[in-house]
């Protein structure tokens, strides 16, 4: 279920206004830490002296937030929330079900100024000509690599499909326990179809395109499932991995070569003590100084070009909502508390809000100047001004499937159910090869769409 912090009593607010004319509001982010704890309960206080107005805040792990989500929408005992800080996957889909209410958080942009909001963001969560959710912040997926290790075996960076794969043969070593290449690959993770889906992107390989037609079956998805499967079956550890096996195989000396998110970034400098680099010769900022950072990888087919992913996070209003006064705790979080929101885990924090109508690029220039994970340095100081700006720049604008072409509601789903996470795991499992596993995870999306309009001729269109 879902957790929050203690609500804090503030000085001074109940003389606002009466307790019967306050209104209440229900806050659920998708962050548990205590520093987001901490910054959520400060913006609320300040808007609860404010506004007469009073807000509980539950934080909710993100794998529970879209199944909490449904499952508040048809429920007497668990209330649907006011707002929701989300991962933008779920945008499209939470309006089709009637969840979010986009006349209110278009309202909200419209108020906040939608020239001061990153123009591919706003896209993204746009629904019939209307601003869905409000964008907030969010990072590109990383390929990181040993530039050490990488030297002195003369290899090219690993941003291709042949230069991971040979990258991944040259650095496995089963006797001394390396790994080639790592990457989550639990059924249970969003991570683990977030890999393949910019792995298939480079290759040209779409989900769905604009006619809501699945593309699965075309030749570009199979060369990027046989290229998944042979790096991964290869080279990788034996067993399942996660987010956390696979940060540690970095940490810890046991892989070169991995794909993963930006929360990383702080602990390859040694500044997480529940997370310090153990590898042979990775005192202070060692890892950190060797290591290459990637955020496109390119395929090797006719329709292949560098692509990235992102994770993108917006703030929802839904239903529930009384809209004047949801409305109105949205425009103070992004002009009182989206500075103090964007130094909590920076790394992950790329504002999408650019900055503000007086200041165009306040917040997106002060981007990579904010302390680290409670320390002193920066992103800047530590990775380089050159690596800030890959990182920053263009966070809204890959090729998200489905999401580009108005097919959101299918990527709610998918996201929502694992679709794809799972049937990937069943491959790397041994229940399919990679063309039987094409051929079902194609049946599996298939499922998800209501009266699908096209003819299931599996033997034409299978490569």
């Amino acid at each position: 279920a879902p957790r929050g912090p203690p609500r804090r009593t503030q000085p001074g607010a109940a003389a606002l206004a009466e307790p019967a004319q306050r209104t209440s509001l229900t806050l659920w982010v998708n962050e548990t830490s205590p520093a987001h704890a901490q910054v959520v309960n400060d913006v609320v206080a300040a808007f609860e002296a404010a506004y007469p107005a009073a807000v509980e805040v539950r934080l909710v792990a993100p794998a529970l937030l879209p199944r909490l989500m449904e499952t508040a929408a048809i429920s007497d005992s668990l209330p649907l929330p006011d707002l929701v800080l989300h991962p933008v996957a779920y945008t499209a889909g939470w309006v089709a079900q009637g969840i979010l209410d986009a006349a209110a958080a278009d309202t909200a942009v419209s108020a906040l100024d939608p020239a001061t909001f990153d123009a591919d963001a706003l896209a993204l969560v746009t629904v019939d000509g209307q601003a869905a959710a409000i964008p907030s912040d969010g990072y590109q997926q990383l390929i990181l690599y040993r530039t050490d290790w990488f030297a002195d075996r003369g290899m090219a960076p690993p941003d291709t499909y042949d230069a991971l794969l040979a990258a991944a043969e040259t650095l496995y070593d089963r006797e001394n326990l390396v790994a080639g290449f790592v990457v989550p690959t639990e059924s249970n993770l969003v991570t683990t179809q977030q890999i393949f889906e910019q792995l298939a992107v480079a290759n040209g390989c779409q989900l769905i395109d604009v006619d809501g037609r699945v593309r699965l079956l075309e030749p570009a998805c199979q060369t990027a499932l046989d290229f998944y499967y042979t790096i991964i079956h290869n080279y990788s550890p034996i067993g399942v991995q996660t987010d956390t096996s696979t940060r540690n195989a970095y940490l810890f000396g046991r892989a070169g070569l991995v794909m993963t998110s930006p929360g990383i970034l702080p602990q390859l400098a040694g500044l997480d003590p529940a997370a310090l680099p153990t590898c042979a010769g990775c005192s202070g900022t060692f890892l950190a100084d060797n290591t290459g950072i990637l955020t496109t990888v390119r395929g090797s087919g006719p329709q292949a070009a560098p692509a990235s992913l992102s994770n993108l996070t917006a703030l929802g209003i839904t239903r529930a909502a009384e809209t004047e006064t949801a409305v109105a705790f949205a425009e103070f979080w992004f002009e009182n508390g989206y500075e103090s929101w964007l130094r909590v885990e920076t790394e992950r924090k790329v504002p999408l809000r650019l900055g503000t109508p007086d200041a165009p690029r306040r917040f997106i220039d002060a981007w990579g100047s904010y302390p680290l994970a409670g320390s002193a340095r920066t992103l800047a100081q530590l990775y380089g001004e050159e690596v800030v700006a890959q990182l920053r720049t263009g966070v809204a604008s890959s090729d998200r499937w489905g999401l580009n072409v108005g097919q959101g509601s299918l990527i709610t789903r998918l996201y929502t159910d694992l679709t794809l996470s799972v049937v990937l795991q069943e491959m790397l499992s041994g229940y399919f090869n990679p063309a039987d596993t094409l051929v079902e995870a194609y049946i599996r999306v298939i499922d998800l769409i209501p009266n699908y309009a096209y003819d299931l001729d599996l033997e034409q269109d299978e490569p």
